[in-house]
């Protein structure tokens, strides 16, 4: 028993270590984050600008605004993904931390959160600037729809994106055209989860009872759940050559 417990301990320090290694690495290069929520300022501000531009005065209705924001944070995620496994192997990092005593699971479940809580630091700030510039036409919450919102609305969906991130990234980081391959591994992966998750954004905003978007927070569980079964059981074939 008292080895298990030691056994758990030396896991999770291991997991924080790494995920802490993560953090500080892509501190260092905020320039490159800083980058990626530029563009999807732009691309907010550029959508916005073309949709006033053709219905003035008129508030952008929520279907819209909800498949603006997810479409850039899709793309987003294509520039997240070269920073989990794809950067860790042009360094050279990544041999160093397979070689060692880690567990296979540990450094794919570390990679799996430092991408959940990089993509919604940068959701964050593009759902903000949106709402501040786009000026959908919602309905005011109270604080359990909006926690509704926030956690099953956002939560959800970034953790199943950053779980299939995580497994595009070790999938495609010994190939050669990275460029490539990430967005063509990636769109067939999160094709399945495009409609519900904007669905379930569109009626968490609304308001809608939980009982009306039980089937797109299942499938997004599901989803989730299927994706890192794969990625943990071909772990080890992933981060060997």
């Amino acid at each position: 028993m008292r080895e298990k417990k030691s056994s758990n301990k030396s896991n999770l320090k291991l997991f924080v270590t790494i995920l802490q290694k993560d953090i500080k690495s892509e501190i260092r290069q905020v320039n490159d984050i800083f980058s990626v929520i530029l563009f999807g300022i732009i691309s907010i501000f550029i959508f916005s600008s073309a949709y006033n531009t053709i219905n003035l005065g008129i508030r952008m209705p929520i279907e819209i605004f909800i498949t603006q924001i997810w479409l850039i944070i899709f793309f987003t995620l294509i520039f997240v993904m070269i920073k989990l496994f794809v950067q860790e192997k042009e360094k050279g990092t990544l041999d160093g931390l397979t070689t060692s005593p880690v567990s296979k699971n540990i450094l794919i479940t570390s990679k799996i959160i430092f991408c959940f809580i990089l993509l919604s630091f940068i959701e964050l700030i593009l759902v903000l600037f949106s709402f501040f510039i786009s000026i959908p036409s919602t309905q005011t919450l109270n604080v359990i729809q909006l926690l509704y919102y926030v956690i099953l609305g956002i939560v959800l969906p970034t953790l199943d994106l950053s779980i299939c991130g995580t497994l595009v990234s070790a999938i495609s980081m010994y190939s050669k055209n990275r460029s490539f391959v990430l967005p063509l591994l990636l769109f067939p992966i999160i094709l399945p989860i495009t409609s519900p998750i904007i669905s379930l954004n569109i009626k968490l905003l609304e308001g809608e009872l939980l009982s009306l978007v039980l089937m797109e927070i299942l499938f997004l569980v599901a989803h989730a759940i299927l994706m890192f079964s794969i990625l943990i059981l071909v772990s080890e074939e992933l981060l060997s050559e």
